[in-house]
């Protein structure tokens, strides 16, 4: 007989006060409203319950007290008349608290309606990931911005009970029985008799999963040091207890897309983990996809394991360990900043350097584990595990003369077993160690790896073959790369053997190389892919290249071609789709042909051509790739990314350096960003070949050369570099008579003059760039996109919010941008700092000739316009969306939330060393600090509708917040001196007497 099933059950706790009988006109019925979303998504799946449903003489306690205690989710309104219901928050969600901490499977799921002070809600609801967010409740947005909200919330329900499943679910409290989602094939599969050794490791692991307080555990130690191996036994282990009652289990290894440290972005992972969490974005932007991903997490128990993140980081220089990869470094810097939740997901990461970008938080919910070496014991058992025979003793020694390194071991059993008949004692085969400062301990596979291939391999050309046709790749090799290289005719030297090989026979010799560890286990959801350890691949590839380049040439020269010719492209491709295009690239690089990758494969199939044959950059600006097309770049490169390749010629040596630099920028990677937009200038200026034509072109991109120039200086606070630059520009722009090239020109120098605080040579330009655009355009006549936005500023900056508010709208006449551009973000942007300044000053907002609410109304736009800045993948950008919603913040009492906005500003500007936006954020923090001090938020009344009032802190906060602000301010002053950052001079003035007490920072004028 099959089991019972029931649905599950969604308990809606609230306060009558919120649905009252007689709602005067206005006032929303949230019971009603709410339910009115969640009844059609439900669709008989589950039951919504309230009491409400109670009939008529029937007992309403008992019947609430039974439905707590047997419901899936229990939905809380949040409202203050909620929150003073003793009956709700002692009765209700005590008895649901109750079921938690007897392991039942039950979820408080909290709905903001209406403000409510900080200070009324219980700690333990407030560690709870709120919806929609306490800054933003339901009841501050539009009608059709409500029902959008609302909407999410009933999907994302859904989703928690899993009720797109066809089946319904049985009730049976308690954790999931199983995952509704594993997906780890992507994690490398890695072969081993038993796990030795890492008991220590293991308990950490175990102990990360089972604390609500660990998000983030990171495993690092140095390649061959077991990582993988030790996750994958791990995994195993919490299989066999239904993976410790996951929803779901996720797995992906940055080896997937290559081991070099120039091969790899996060791109394709970001956008396999939506898939995977069932997220659906209509986004490009890499750190709203990072967002998405952690939001996930903090709500739902997921494990995600993250396998080998060192080529997606910096290796040794000042940079160490740090992420340069934008949407990785977003997500997990989000995510290692989660409160504790029981619900909550972890992330578990491998890697040879522990990730500089988190590590402030090792001490807490991101703690690192470092894979130590393995014991004399461990290691002697790992080789008895793996046929090699002797003594304790001697085993022991063996272990000891090699480190403890697993890989090492494990190619050392192989070497005994094959060729010494396993005896521990004919190791002194094998060479002396060489140490190795950059890579310790790596040189003990590298002499194991020597005697393999001398003694063992030579004699077998098949197998040989096999180990170096894998060696050409920085992935998996797939079936049809494989097959590709195995056909005629024969590359010389390279596939001899293995030419003409059948099947059978090539079976015969792959399980051979699995029998000696030499290759990877079997990838069951790739059966015909071949994959090796990384420093077994790399070995032989340097082997192949150094001792027969032809081969090697011409073997990657053949998968440039096949992955070229077979790669089939849509009308507007995936990621995913070009990913072979990507790989392509890498072995036409390899193959020498580094001019036909760049322009057949990477600008023709990637960036893609107009009509005009112009480069449409796809990938960027349709996928948002920047990461992706920068590891492709990184391949015409000597030295990424300062020395291109000499084998290019000078037009294409300027262009990839552009190029790079132009992803570096996007990346927020501007130190980098410096050294190759500099460099492709310099080699734009060497003398031009003479049968160069259009001479027009080259002035033209010299101008925009030394205009993207500046905005990179000034953004790291050279300004008087920015301004040569600039001037540089406006030079350019002149001689080619270009009006547009001439007014945008002269708005960047304006901008970087404005920055040094020569506001009247910045005012005369921008009036030169008016003129000029009356000339150019006298049918609209102001100037608009990045140069209107740089116009804007320069109002916004004398607090001319009138000024501002009047061009914002006159620049929206007759355009019409499309898409997620710059322009269009920045757009938005000055049109919401525009309307904060005239709701911050009522004399503007009245002689504008708006109101109040119509200033307002633009408010729920900050949101979107930090989303827009984030979806054009401009880095550079997106500090300025997050300055302006933290002044906005400040403005209505909501510290906390402005608080989140400057430590966001501070993870993105901080390791690009964007020294001005690192200057605005600590003076703004003095704001901040300031206006707690005085309980100050002039607007706070204007969206709140509770009578309370923040209350300035005590004595003991006043001086914390006192101390802090002095602390801001001298950070911010040493950034105005050495950046000559004096466009900040009034405002820093303004603060230190604020600071001394000579005034209050209320009576300061406003700043936006």
């Amino acid at each position: 007989m099959s089991p019972a099933f029931v649905k599950p059950v969604i308990f809606i706790s609230y306060s009558h006060k919120d649905e009252p009988e007689l709602a005067a006109e206005g006032e929303i019925h949230w019971l009603t409203d709410i339910q009115s979303y969640l009844a059609p998504a439900a669709n008989g799946i589950f039951d919504l319950w309230n009491d409400e449903e109670i009939a008529g003489g029937a007992d309403w306690e008992e019947q609430i007290k039974t439905k707590l205690a047997s419901c899936d989710i229990c939905i809380l309104f949040l409202s203050r008349h909620s929150l003073a219901s003793k009956y709700v928050i002692e009765v209700e969600i005590e008895a649901i608290r109750q079921r938690q901490r007897l392991g039942q499977s039950v979820q408080i799921y909290p709905i903001v309606l209406s403000p409510f002070p900080r200070s009324a809600i219980p700690s333990s609801l407030l560690a709870l990931n709120l919806r929609p967010r306490l800054d933003k409740p339901l009841s501050g947005l539009s009608r059709h911005e409500r029902g959008v909200e609302i909407s999410k919330i009933a999907d994302e329900i859904v989703g928690i009970l899993g009720a797109t499943a066809t089946s319904i679910v049985p009730l049976k409290p308690g954790p999931l029985t199983q995952p509704f989602c594993v997906h780890i094939t992507r994690l490398p599969e890695t072969g081993y008799e038993r796990l030795v050794g890492r008991e220590a490791e293991l308990k950490c692991l175990n102990a990360a999963w089972a604390d609500a307080k660990t998000n983030i555990v990171s495993l690092v130690a140095e390649g061959g040091a077991g990582k993988s191996a030790l996750v994958n036994d791990w995994l195993k282990r919490l299989q066999a207890d239904n993976y410790g009652g996951a929803e779901a289990v996720l797995g992906w290894s940055f080896y997937s897309q290559g081991t070099k440290e120039r091969a790899t972005s996060a791109d394709e992972f970001l956008n396999w983990a939506l898939d995977k969490l069932g997220i659906t974005l209509a986004t490009t932007s890499a750190s709203t996809k990072a967002e998405a991903i952690a939001e996930a997490m903090m709500r739902r128990r997921v494990l995600l394991l993250l396998d080998g993140a060192e080529p997606l980081q910096h290796g040794p220089s000042p940079q160490l360990g740090q992420l340069k990869d934008f949407g990785l470094r977003a997500l997990l810097r989000r995510f290692a900043t989660t409160p504790p939740g029981a619900s909550h997901g972890l992330v578990v990461l491998t890697s040879r350097l522990a990730v500089k970008d988190i590590a402030r938080w090792r001490d807490g919910p991101a703690p690192v584990v470092n894979v130590e070496r393995l014991s004399d014991q461990s290691g002697a058992a790992l080789l008895r595990d793996n046929g090699v025979w002797g003594t304790d003793k001697e085993l022991n020694a063996a272990a000891s003369d090699f480190e403890g390194h697993p890989l090492a071991l494990d190619l050392l059993a192989s070497f005994l077993k094959e060729t010494q008949t396993g005896d521990v004692r004919r190791r002194d085969h094998i060479r002396g160690y060489f140490a190795d400062p950059n890579n310790p301990r790596h040189d003990h596979a590298k002499r194991v790896m020597e005697s393999i291939e001398k003694d063992w391999l030579s004699g077998q050309p098949v197998l040989s073959e096999i180990m170096y046709i894998i060696s050409l790749f920085d992935r998996p090799a797939s079936e049809s790369c494989l097959n590709t290289l195995r056909a005629k005719p024969t590359i010389l030297g390279l596939t001899n053997s293995i030419v003409g090989l059948s099947d059978d026979e090539w079976n015969r010799a792959v399980f051979r190389l699995r029998t000696v560890r030499l290759i990877a286990p079997i990838d069951p959801s790739s059966p015909g892919a071949l994959d090796a350890h990384p420093l077994v691949r790399d070995w032989f590839a340097e082997r192949l290249e150094k001792h027969n380049r032809k081969a090697w040439r011409s073997a990657h020269g053949r998968l440039l071609e096949y992955l070229r010719d077979n790669t089939w492209e849509s009308d507007e491709p995936t990621l995913e789709e070009l990913g072979p295009l990507y790989q392509a690239v890498v072995h036409g690089c390899h193959a020498g042909r580094h001019s036909e990758a760049l322009a057949q494969v990477y600008r023709a199939r990637i960036c893609r051509r107009r009509i005009d044959n112009s480069l449409e950059f796809y990938s960027q600006h349709a996928l948002g790739a920047f990461s992706s097309d920068l590891a492709a770049m990184s391949r015409f490169f000597e030295k990424p990314y300062e020395v291109p390749l000499s084998t290019l010629n000078r037009p294409d040596q300027a262009g990839v350096l552009s190029l790079a630099a132009s992803c570096l920028r996007a990346q927020g990677r501007l130190t980098e960003a410096l050294a190759a937009q500099r460099g492709s200038i310099k080699r734009a200026q060497e003398p031009a070949p003479r049968s160069s034509a259009k001479p027009q072109r080259p002035l033209q991109n010299f101008a925009t050369g030394f205009a993207g120039l500046s905005e990179i200086e000034l953004a790291l606070g050279e300004i008087g570099p920015a301004i040569v630059s600039a001037a540089e520009g406006v030079k350019y722009a002149d001689l080619t008579g270009l009006k547009g090239d001439m007014i945008n020109k002269r708005m960047t120098l304006a901008n970087a003059m404005d920055a040094a605080g020569k506001s009247e040579k910045a005012d005369a330009l921008a009036a030169e760039a008016t003129i000029l655009q009356k000339e150019f355009q006298p049918e609209y006549g102001v100037l608009h996109s990045i140069s209107g936005y740089f116009y804007c500023n320069l109002l916004l900056g004398r607090g001319d919010w009138r000024g501002a508010f009047d061009h914002v709208a006159r620049m929206r006449e007759g355009r019409n941008e499309k898409g997620h551009t710059v322009p269009t973000a920045l757009g938005l942007l000055a049109e919401c700092r525009a309307h904060l300044g005239l709701a911050l000053n009522q004399y503007w907002c009245t002689a504008a000739g708006i109101s109040y609410d119509e200033a307002l109304s633009s408010y729920a736009r900050f949101d979107k316009t930090v989303e827009e800045l984030r979806s054009t993948n401009h880095a550079l950008h997106i500090p300025r969306g997050l300055l302006a919603r933290a002044s906005f913040r400040r403005s209505v009492g909501d510290w906390d939330g402005g608080a989140r906005d400057l430590d966001e500003v501070e993870e993105v500007a901080e390791p690009g060393s964007m020294r001005l936006f690192l200057c605005d954020m600590a003076l703004e923090r003095v704001r901040l600090a300031l206006a707690k001090i005085e309980a100050f938020s002039p607007l706070k009344r204007l969206i709140d509708d509770s009578p309370l009032k923040p209350q300035p802190p005590d004595k003991t906060g006043r001086n914390c917040l006192h101390e802090e602000a002095a602390r801001q301010l001298e950070i911010a002053a040493g950034y105005v001196k050495t950046c000559g950052y004096h466009r900040r001079d009034e405002e820093l003035t303004e603060l230190q007497g604020a600071l001394r007490g000579e005034h209050t920072f209320a009576s300061l004028p406003p700043r936006v």
